[in-house]
């Protein structure tokens, strides 16, 4: 059976893909938090007074901030790329056709329960 996908709904891709991008941003924030608090610590051992009151600004507030400012920038920033290219694949398959699925195996019925909206698969 070959299938063409002509049209993605937008906002389902935006939805998905904004807590996609915010897991993966807290992730690298969170590197980047212990990346910083590694940096802290060896300014403060190598630098003495000089560098001790910014070691604890990057030990402490910085790498918390980092974490969650990564989340919500990758997290907003994916979105908005996200929603483009849907968009820009939504031109382009009215303009040449979509991306065509060949699948395999045995065909499904739909047989409507009693909601008109909702279908069972057997």
């Amino acid at each position: 059976m070959n299938l063409e996908l002509k049209k993605i709904d937008i906002w389902s891709c935006v939805k998905i893909s904004f807590i996609l991008y915010g897991i993966f941003g807290l992730i690298i924030g969170i590197f980047y938090a212990i990346l910083l608090t590694f940096v802290g610590g060896i300014l403060s051992s190598f630098g003495g007074k000089e560098f001790g009151s910014f070691s604890g600004l990057f030990s402490g507030f910085v790498g918390v901030f980092t974490a969650f400012f990564l989340a919500l920038f990758y997290a907003v920033v994916g979105s908005i790329f996200t929603a483009f290219f849907v968009w820009l694949y939504n031109i382009l398959a009215k303009a040449v056709g979509g991306i065509r699925f060949d699948f395999e195996g045995e065909r499904l019925e739909l047989k409507e329960e009693s909601s008109p909206k909702s279908f069972k698969y057997e």
